[in-house]
């Protein structure tokens, strides 16, 4: 389910950008250099395995972004080293994306967003991942000033990390918007989901089926954990149930990271650890899918099934989550919306239509599936 450094037609991003990438890779790790000449177009079909038509639409955009050139006869060849980070030179047309990482289940459906209404404007996104590397991501914040480019948007890694790069944004008047999540003692424009209204929809329903003892699954180094989390105990508390701290279990931002790009990659001990109280949860709540599908196999392991011994739901609504053995009740987040209008603000301000800071908050919806019944049927 996760996607590494192949071409996927899983994968949100357009299959051409995703052979973008990897070559920029190849030539950021010195794999190709300065006037080295590419693969043939039918080796680079045959190693990659998308059609020839991608693999031109892909080798186009890069000798137009002077990252190759060509040799009429001859063959196609590296034009110019590139820097960690360094993937095109940044015009008046071309804005900013920067992520944590583009394999992020999220990042790359809101991906398809920001470059619907990018296109619609007549403006290109340049993709600055940095594979969660803290020093690389700011390494491209600073950079944003420096090359002087119209605007980016941004979707900040967990915790503080960006705080400082997104406060020197700030006030050298750099166009941008942050999604996903935000700062709170610094003013700028975001997109978000409502989770806090999304937690807290999520929890009431597992309490209307006769839920009383709920887990809690997530990260809270970022606003839209703590969130969630507030939700979680609002709901708890507006229906007269008690809010235990054995039942709830953070992820380190470590671990958390890892669960984004590999959704085996956390929720598995901590659902084992929910499991293994005195008094277990009849039903557990994690604050991402990638969270809920660890626990779900905790479960399984455990020699427990869901939802027969005790109920699962996540949020986002993620692809993977309709295909599951046991598909996920979740809440969907409308992440594609949120690249739409993230990119749309963005313009509105570059283009002086709009000067004034806005913050939208999007409201995610009820995704109900088999992963959750009433705690009566165990």
């Amino acid at each position: 389910m996760a996607y590494g450094m192949t071409a996927s037609p899983d994968n949100p991003l357009p299959l051409y950008h995703q052979i973008k990438l990897l070559i920029i890779s190849d030539i950021q790790q010195r794999k190709l250099q300065k006037d080295d000449c590419i693969d043939k177009e039918l080796d680079l079909c045959q190693k990659y395995k998308v059609s020839r038509i991608t693999i031109r639409h892909a080798i186009a955009d890069l000798v137009r972004e002077n990252i190759l050139y060509r040799i009429s006869g001859k063959g196609t060849y590296v034009a110019r080293t590139l820097e960690a980070g360094d993937t095109s030179l940044e015009n008046e047309n071309q804005i900013a994306f920067v992520v944590p990482d583009v394999r992020d289940l999220v990042g790359s459906v809101i991906y398809s967003g920001i470059e619907a209404e990018a296109d619609r404007r007549g403006y290109e996104v340049i993709i600055h991942t940095a594979g969660r590397n803290i020093d690389r991501e700011n390494y491209y914040l600073n950079r944003l000033i420096r090359r002087n480019g119209p605007g980016a948007v941004i979707l900040p890694n967990w915790g503080k990390s960006n705080a400082i790069q997104i406060f020197e944004l700030k006030l050298h008047n750099f166009p941008f918007v942050l999604i996903d999540r935000y700062f709170r003692d610094i003013e700028t424009d975001y997109v978000i989901t409502d989770n806090l209204a999304g937690a807290f929809e999520l929890i009431s329903y597992l309490i209307s089926l006769g839920h009383k003892r709920i887990g809690f699954i997530g990260s809270l180094d970022a606003t839209s954990g703590n969130d969630r989390l507030e939700g979680y105990k609002k709901a708890l508390s507006r229906h007269g149930l008690i809010i235990e701290e054995d039942l709830i279990v953070s992820l380190d931002p470590d671990r958390f990271a890892s669960s984004q790009t590999e959704p085996e990659g956390g929720g598995y001990s901590e659902g084992k650890k929910l499991l293994k109280l005195k008094s277990p949860p009849t039903a557990i709540f994690a604050s991402c899918d990638q969270l809920a599908y660890g626990a779900m196999r905790a479960i399984r392991d455990l020699g427990r099934k869901v939802p027969e011994d005790i109920s699962v739901a996540g949020f986002d609504d993620l692809k993977f989550s309709a295909l599951l053995e046991v598909p996920l009740t979740t809440m969907a987040q409308p992440f594609r919306e949120i690249g739409e209008k993230a990119m749309k603000i963005l313009l509105d301000k570059i283009e002086g239509k709009n000067q004034e800071i806005q913050q939208l908050i999007l409201k995610p919806k009820l995704i109900i599936r088999k992963s959750v019944a009433p705690p009566e049927a165990r």
